[in-house]
């Protein structure tokens, strides 16, 4: 249930923020970053408890990053007509580094349980545990790496085709941060109904933006060649536009 309020909190966000990312998105971040402060220094409990209650599944367990990425991610993939794709879509580097820095509540909240597992050297943890560790360790590594190649004044100093092939690591970065999640719930998945929702959700958000990214890959690939096919028979249909 929380994940699906995630989403939905991220959608709103993201429409909310639209504004503020296109002019001055800088301020947006140093906001962002002042949250992550609060958050975990504690801060925010000691003024406003009620509201850290509220906040600390979807910063601290990281689903309201996740959502954003899932919604950045989901972006590329809707149609070029779509009114959201519209919308958000000149936002969505914006967007994807307010996630990243959002999920600095995450990281620093498991960091130092995680320290302490790798420290005793993983001997009395637990497979599932393991595994989630390694995942963190891969899915960290590519958000810095996204994250900051997606401000603009990285992005300028590269060259297009380096920069789109980085941004490339996208799709494992959100495939594994998926994976992440779900190692995470699957041994609370056999006892607790909402867990077991939750892995339902995940699997779901994964398989179906795989579908549609590799629908949109085909309507480009062959919808292409059926262009250049049509204009180079004088606009005339090809028998054949498959290979």
């Amino acid at each position: 249930m929380d994940l699906i309020i995630a989403l939905v909190a991220a959608a709103v966000l993201a429409v909310c923020l639209r504004p503020l990312l296109m002019r001055h998105a800088s301020i947006t971040y140093v906001a962002v970053v002042a949250v992550d402060l609060l958050f975990l220094s504690g801060a925010l409990g000691n003024v406003l408890p009620d509201l850290q209650r509220e906040l600390l599944p979807f910063l601290r367990k990281s689903l309201l990053p996740y959502a954003l990425f899932a919604l950045v991610m989901y972006l590329g993939v809707l149609p070029e007509a779509s009114r959201v794709r519209r919308l958000l879509m000149p936002v969505r580097g914006q967007l994807s580094i307010v996630a990243a820095l959002l999920a600095a509540c995450h990281v620093g909240s498991y960091a130092p349980v995680y320290l302490g597992v790798a420290l005793k050297g993983f001997g009395s943890a637990e497979a599932t545990t393991v595994a989630a560790l390694c995942l963190a360790a891969v899915v960290l590594c590519l958000l810095v790496v996204l994250s900051v190649t997606s401000f603009a004044t990285v992005r300028r100093r590269m060259s297009g085709s380096v920069w789109r092939a980085v941004q490339k690591l996208a799709y494992p970065f959100f495939a594994l941060a998926t994976l992440h999640a779900i190692v995470l719930l699957l041994p609370a998945s056999a006892t607790r109904p909402n867990a077991a929702l939750s892995v339902s959700l995940y699997v779901g958000l994964l398989l179906c933006y795989a579908i549609l990214r590799i629908a949109r890959w085909a309507s480009n690939t062959y919808g292409n060649r059926a262009a250049s096919g049509r204009s180079a028979d004088g606009g005339q249909k090809q028998s054949c536009v498959l290979p």
